[in-house]
């Protein structure tokens, strides 16, 4: 797959079970091993609620649109948002010793991800790139 595959949802959480569907079934049809699928699946799922709550403050009818694009052994992933810009530089995951529900969604997309970029350069909202490198068992096309 070089043309990446594009999904725009609306900024609501019910949406989030489609784009962990088509995810799941992008990364099984190359044959990503299964544990690696469900981290990279936990990392959108993760980085999506974050928009939804941060970047557009619970409004439920901005869109949040995502590709998925594998290019040699890498799977790209770009998150772009419309809303609130994000500083990244004050980004802090909170302490793994502070046993609550909530508030890991970063710690978990910078440990499992190769690379994090959160680009604001643009006049509203966010661009989110996470690359994950799957190896040279996955299979460059569909079955």
């Amino acid at each position: 797959m070089t043309i990446p595959v594009q999904l725009t949802i609306p900024s609501h959480s019910k949406y989030l079970c489609l784009v962990r569907k088509v995810l799941t079934h992008l990364l099984s049809n190359h044959e990503a091993p299964e544990d690696v699928a469900r981290k990279i699946v936990l990392c959108v799922d993760e980085a999506c609620s974050n928009i939804i709550k941060h970047g557009y403050g619970g409004n439920c009818d901005c869109p949040i649109e995502i590709s998925f694009q594998l290019e040699n052994d890498e799977f790209i992933i770009k998150i772009r948002d419309y809303g609130k810009q994000c500083d990244a530089s004050q980004f802090k995951s909170r302490d793994l010793e502070d046993v609550k529900p909530g508030g890991l969604g970063l710690f978990f997309i910078t440990e499992i991800m190769d690379t994090v970029d959160y680009c604001t350069n643009r006049e509203k909202g966010t661009l989110l790139t996470m690359v994950k490198k799957l190896g040279s068992h996955v299979s460059g096309a569909a079955r």
